[in-house]
């Protein structure tokens, strides 16, 4: 005859049968001290015996979950939400563990459904918000997301985290006001987030590039330059010099925009072309002419036949009176330009005569 002693989830459970003997309560310990093996094994001996066990269902689960085993964690952990729902019985950890399971997984839509029923659950809890917000944003519902991620940030104002998504969905949407204000916001959670910083500075220079006031645009690229500046103090890398390197040249700041954007060269493993043409266009304005009438060349190189590049790489020739290379590179953007730009034309008038001398 056995003997059966079953207690609840944090009680004990120890069964003497003709097989052997498990014990609950150790089960649940070696779970606790990351034992999760071990842990594992004891929980299955329980369900030998007793094969409806949600709990041990649950963390067997758990316990792959931690060992990031995530596809051999779905099922022990829909089986253990499957039998809480005959015992009407919720467990939000159940949703939850699901669908972070699935987004590592990347099966976002098979998480969506468990992150929805989990918001409904607890809709006072942010890091359901915000685990919600992760699945639109993977699923390309970009409003949806930004509408999760608000209101994990108005649920935690000190989550950082929610704060830098809803300012990136708001970023890719075009809406720079908001994304704005929503990183301000995170900074105030977490004042040396890098990568907040870095989308704070980049949505200024944007939004302060299509303002048509110069007093509010000289105010949106300061705090572009200051926040730029206090990115490449905590997190000095190429990435960060090229972007304080741009704020610089919205400032006007030539010789520290040609620091900065040189450092970004040098610290790049491949340069692209928007990276070359800063550094010619400060070169340029410092007068440094060689220098750089090598970056636009660079330029040039990787992406041919932009206007702007053929334009003052010719007027960098012009400048250092290589007159026939320099109508060359009007001609070509010129070309480049529909034949409509008429600065390019005076400019090709004015070299004309001089590279024929």
């Amino acid at each position: 005859m056995r003997k059966i002693l079953f207690a609840a989830l944090l009680g004990i459970v120890v069964v003497s049968t003709s097989a052997g003997v498990f014990d609950w309560e150790r089960a649940v310990s070696l779970y606790k001290q990351g034992q999760f093996r071990e842990a594992i094994a004891e929980f299955q001996k329980v369900l030998t015996e007793f094969p409806d066990h949600a709990d041990s269902w649950k963390y067997v689960g758990l316990s792959y979950y931690q060992l990031k085993e995530y596809a051999s964690a779905i099922e022990p952990l829909e089986k253990s939400l499957e039998q809480k729902k005959k015992d009407n019985r919720l467990d939000p950890d159940l949703y939850r563990a699901l669908g972070q399971s699935h987004l590592a997984l990347n099966q976002h839509d098979r998480a969506l459904p468990y992150f929805e029923a989990l918001t409904r659950a607890q809709a006072n809890v942010a890091v359901n918000f915000h685990l919600l917000g992760v699945a639109y944003a993977n699923l390309n519902r970009p409003e949806e997301a930004a509408e999760a991620f608000r209101k994990a940030s108005k649920l935690d104002p000190k989550d950082a985290d929610s704060f830098y998504y809803l300012g990136v969905q708001q970023f890719r949407t075009g809406k720079l006001t908001e994304a704005i204000a929503s990183l301000r916001a995170g900074l105030v959670a977490e004042p040396q987030n890098v990568e907040m910083l870095g989308l704070l500075a980049e949505s200024l220079l944007r939004y302060a590039g299509n303002e048509s006031d110069e007093k509010k645009a000289a105010t949106l690229f300061d705090e572009a330059t200051r926040v730029a500046m206090t990115l490449k103090s905590v997190k000095d890398d190429a990435a960060a010099a090229e972007l304080l390197g741009r704020a610089y040249l919205a400032t006007k700041r030539y010789p520290q925009a040609e620091a900065m954007l040189s450092k970004a060269v040098e610290g790049t493993k491949t340069p692209n072309a928007a990276l070359y043409f800063n550094l010619g266009f400060a070169l340029s304005q410092t007068k440094s002419w060689p220098r750089a009438a090598e970056m636009f060349a660079n330029a040039d190189k990787l992406n041919p036949g932009d206007t702007n590049t053929l334009y003052y790489l010719g007027y960098v020739f012009e400048n250092q009176r290589r007159y026939p290379q320099a109508l060359d590179a009007y001609t070509k953007a010129y070309e480049a330009s529909g034949r409509s730009n008429a600065d390019i034309k005076a400019s090709i008038d004015r070299v004309t005569p001089l590279a024929k001398q």
